[in-house]
């Protein structure tokens, strides 16, 4: 009995399906095994071809205007220091100062790379000035619409006698009058003071003139918040009270807003050659930032409030390639991190990020009614005739 128990359970040993189906699982298990493995070994690979810069090292240009060009080379240094990889090419940003007239002759015309350097894949001017004017003569150049990086509201720069009598009281469709007006500052309580003596400095840098001039043909038009259109600033209206604007204002001084704010403090500022100069509130800001007690001070004048937006003007075209095109939006994003941006910020302009301290001239004040944008042929149209004996 013992020899036949043991003889059938020889013959009950592991069935042929049950060895089979083990051997698939083994077989499986291994597959997978192989599967992740080569998964991993060739994303590691990817990784390090993109690592390695297989299409080699690429600089993108930046040009900007000269009020934001150095801070925004830190910016970029800081953003290439982060060795970004766009394309499989290496990418360095490179941001270098370009005055907009000459950017804007090449942008519409030939651009020089000999004598005005790399084609940029981007621009960054003082304001809408000179996008606009982009915009109107070869809007194909420009890859979606503009915007803002950071603003800095035109104020008039006085002295603070001036600034006390006039505060909450001088609105922009009121320049016009109390320019032309031999005693038309004698309205807002200062006796004596005779007409107001506007400068209208038109040498480089002076984008608040235009946008000065802008805030005034929007108000002398009435157009409220749809903004200025080409018809309006080829009015009569509009037309005329710009040239008499012109026509009565006080030499600048080399053309310079800046520099024309020593003609308001020069003497009794009521007698001064001139009583107020269209500034960017960051460029007033700057020039006053070391003073004590302040010669001149801002003013806000009431109505809308043209501000010098820093646009971030996309560029599209045969020279600007994906890579290129890629990176300078992947900048642009950095630059408007609140860390990168209060770079900008501290020096007075203003954006997302921590403001700058007021100083003794410039105290930052609510901008209640920003400016509507108007029309891009229109805001052109302006500068023309702004400039016009430039």
């Amino acid at each position: 009995m013992a020899r036949h128990r043991t003889d059938s359970a020889r013959r009950r040993g592991i069935s042929r399906g049950l060895a089979l189906s083990v051997a698939a699982l083994v077989v499986v298990a291994v597959l997978v095994v192989v599967w992740v493995v080569l998964g991993r070994s060739l994303r590691e690979d990817s990784t390090a071809a993109a690592q390695s810069c297989v299409e080699g090292p690429e600089t993108v240009s930046v040009v900007a205007d000269a009020d934001i060009a150095e801070p925004l080379a830190r910016i970029a240094a800081a953003y290439s220091a982060t060795k970004p990889v766009v394309r499989d090419k290496c990418i360095t940003v490179s941001v270098r100062p370009v005055d907009p007239k000459t950017t804007l002759d090449g942008l519409t015309g030939t651009w020089d790379t000999a004598s005005m350097g790399a084609y940029p894949a981007a621009w960054v001017p003082a304001s809408s000035v000179w996008s606009a004017q982009l915009l109107a003569a070869r809007s194909s150049v420009v890859d979606g619409d503009p915007e803002s990086l950071v603003t800095s509201p035109v104020v008039l720069a006085v002295a603070p006698q001036f600034a006390r009598a006039a505060a909450g009281k001088l609105a922009w469709i009121e320049v016009p009058t109390l320019a032309r007006d031999d005693d038309g500052l004698a309205r807002l309580g200062l006796t004596g003071w005779g007409r107001l003596r506007l400068a209208l400095p038109a040498g480089p840098g002076t984008d608040a003139t235009v946008l000065a001039a802008q805030a005034v043909a929007t108000a002398v038009s009435r157009v409220g918040s749809a903004g200025l259109t080409l018809d309006d600033a080829r009015s009569a209206q509009v037309t005329s009270t710009i040239t008499a604007l012109r026509a009565q204002a006080p030499q600048s001084v080399g053309g310079s807003a800046t520099r024309t704010l020593s003609a308001i403090v020069d003497g009794d500022p009521a007698r001064a050659r001139v009583h107020a100069v269209p500034i960017t509130e960051q460029a007033l800001y700057a020039a006053t930032q070391r003073s004590g007690a302040a010669a001149v001070v801002e003013l806000l004048p009431t109505g809308f409030t043209p501000s010098a937006d820093h646009p971030v003007v996309d560029l599209t075209g045969p020279q600007v390639d994906a890579a290129a095109a890629e990176s300078v939006t992947a900048f642009f994003k950095f630059a408007r991190m609140p860390e990168q941006l209060a770079a900008l910020t501290r020096l007075g302009f203003r954006g997302a990020a921590t403001a700058a301290s007021p100083n003794s001239a410039v105290s930052f004040p609510a901008v209640e009614n920003p400016m509507p944008a108007g029309e891009p042929a229109a805001l052109a149209e302006i500068a023309r005739q702004v400039y016009a004996a430039r």
